[in-house]
């Protein structure tokens, strides 16, 4: 009966008790199932004694997201109790779980393992904020369009998108910095000069330590380039870099880019080379200081569009595109080789790529391709297959292969819902910690286009079980069409998607958040304002180290397209 009364005193105070008979109590902190706890928390347990505490050993007390993969941080110790200290904040409304096991202590009893489990406090999107230049929010020649995100250093968000400045189009930057919650007035950031003309759509990337590169595609001297920017934290950083070769004429346009683990960048586009429009590639090499030449990344075979390019695991780069005749375009793959001593690589030996294969199946028409790095190595890449009402989204993982060879890649797979018989549209993919990946799409009910209603679809691949789950909606199904999914994931394995969606007051940009521990999305939330906006689309995302996710759009205020954000702290 003694026993018991302990144990009832424990929960009484919010400590979690593990006892089993000849055993000695662990009290875990927090109490096992607590819930709103901070995300700064340094969860711990309460051994019998001083001595227990000290004979700890880093890994006998970690902590666990939803996906199984454990925080990074640090053991501490003080008297009789033991905590863990993350290295960064925790991720929001997300279910961790504390696993403590203890060593035998010579003449002790036993201490049992001890699973203990408990979920952060949950926060709400912040108003929508508009962070382009608000004094020229009522001129209609200064429309803002084509916004794109990246999460930088120490929380930092960087926003780009390309602006008329009453002269010309311009690339604009602003940055959000979490200490004071506050948007930076946008910079341009683009090539300046009597030479430089308008600069388009630009995209953003952010590397492991928080470096942000920005590429974007500028017209000069009567032809479109690609320049590339390496950003520091205030915005300024070096001057742009026309990456692409100027002994080409065509107009290059559609940069990509991508960063691997050793900041190394990728940028991909596509330009007419005088017998085609091909794929072609440069790169930032971190070793190296200066970025690489341009080089041809297609072998000819017809025209070659939309490329995108996400880094392996290896330290290289995978790229896709489509290519081919219209109506018979399929989807290619080229890798680039990480960097091997062993291969005689140094910081200025230019950058290798294998020539590209087929992805797509013979006979199908592939188009629109996405791609996505998987933490365990290989990647995943998704197209649209198909014409007409019978476009389907098809999927295919690629694993490594031997240096020099094809990536490995399963068997393709098509997307499928019984209540969704029309085209299929937009893929987009993410992949967390532990190689779980979601894929997300837009998707019509009905074969004939003038009945047809849009939703967003979402499907998760297992890495456990290797299996894809059942697409579910996304969307309001009491709205109208839905479309352009993005998606996030966050440390932790909680996955953020946003997409615009048509309803009384035009199209507005919604969000829904996946829980990995309940294996389960969310209802969708709206996230822009439609007390000051009718048409508000293209959302991008971006998510930090501990897990808040920011969101931004461009809308129409009465006058122009503006851009707005709001932020998931």
């Amino acid at each position: 009966m003694r026993k018991l009364h302990v144990v009832v005193a424990l929960l009484t105070l919010g400590i979690t008790p593990l006892a089993l008979a000849g055993t000695r109590a662990v009290q875990c902190m927090p109490a096992d199932g607590a819930t709103q706890v901070d995300r700064v928390v340094q969860p711990g347990v309460r051994l019998a004694s001083a001595q227990a505490a000290a004979a700890l050993t880093p890994g006998r007390l970690q902590l666990r997201t939803p996906i199984g993969t454990v925080v990074t941080g640090l053991l501490k110790v003080s008297g009789d109790t033991a905590t863990f200290e993350p290295a960064a904040p925790l991720a929001g409304c997300t279910r961790y779980t504390l696993d403590f096991s203890a060593a035998r202590t010579p003449g002790a009893l036993p201490v049992m393992p001890v699973r203990s489990s408990f979920t952060t406090a949950c926060g709400d999107w912040t108003p929508p904020t508009g962070i382009d230049d608000a004094r020229t929010a009522r001129l209609t020649d200064r429309p803002a369009s084509g916004v794109q995100l990246a999460s930088g250093a120490s929380g930092t968000v960087a926003a780009a998108w390309f602006q008329n400045d009453g002269v010309r189009n311009a690339i604009e930057l602003s940055r959000f910095t979490p200490a004071t919650e506050f948007w930076s007035a946008p910079v341009a950031i683009d090539l300046r000069g009597p030479e430089a003309g308008a600069a388009n759509i630009p995209a953003l990337v952010a590397d492991a330590h928080g470096q942000v590169t920005a590429v974007w595609f500028q017209a000069l001297q009567g032809h479109n380039t690609i320049q590339g920017r390496r950003l520091a934290a205030d915005g300024d950083g070096s001057a742009p870099v026309r990456l692409d070769n100027p002994a080409l004429s065509g107009n290059a346009t559609n940069p990509q880019l991508a960063a691997n683990a050793a900041g190394d960048v990728a940028v991909v586009w596509q330009q007419p080379d005088g017998h085609h429009t091909g794929i072609f590639a440069s790169g930032f090499r971190v070793s190296a200081g200066h970025w690489q030449p341009a080089m041809a990344l297609d072998h000819g075979g017809g025209n070659a569009y939309n490329p995108v390019v996400v880094a392996s695991a290896d330290g290289g780069f995978i790229a896709a595109w489509q290519q081919g005749a219209r109506g018979h375009e399929a989807v290619m793959v080229a890798a680039q080789l990480p960097d091997d001593a062993a291969h005689g690589a140094t910081g200025s030996t230019p950058w290798s790529w294998t020539r590209p294969w087929r992805l797509s199946p013979a006979g199908a028409r592939a188009q629109n391709p996405v791609l996505i790095g998987n933490p365990q190595g290989g990647a995943a890449v998704a197209w649209v297959q198909g014409s007409g009402a019978l476009r389907r989204i098809a999927v295919r993982q690629l694993a490594a292969g031997q240096r020099n060879a094809p990536l490995t890649a399963s068997p393709v797979r098509l997307m499928q819902s019984p209540a969704f018989r029309g085209a299929a549209l937009a893929p987009a993919l993410v992949s967390d910690a532990a190689g779980n990946i979601t894929l997300a799409w837009e998707q019509a009910d009905v074969a004939a286009p003038a009945q047809a209603r849009y939703a967003i679809l979402a499907s998760r691949f297992d890495a456990a079980t290797r299996r894809w789950s059942t697409p579910a909606q996304l969307d309001d199904p009491k709205q109208a069409s839905a479309g352009n999914p993005v998606l996030v994931a966050d440390g932790a394995g909680n996955v953020t998607a946003a997409w615009y969606q048509d309803g009384p007051r035009g199209m507005q940009v919604q969000a829904a958040r996946y829980d990995p521990s309940i294996a389960r999305w969310g209802a969708a939330t709206l996230l822009s304002d439609t007390r000051t906006t009718v048409e508000a689309s293209f959302p991008a995302l971006a998510v930090d180290a501990a897990g808040s996710v920011t969101a931004a759009w461009q809308q129409y205020n009465g006058w122009r397209t503006v851009v707005m954000a709001s932020r998931l702290p």
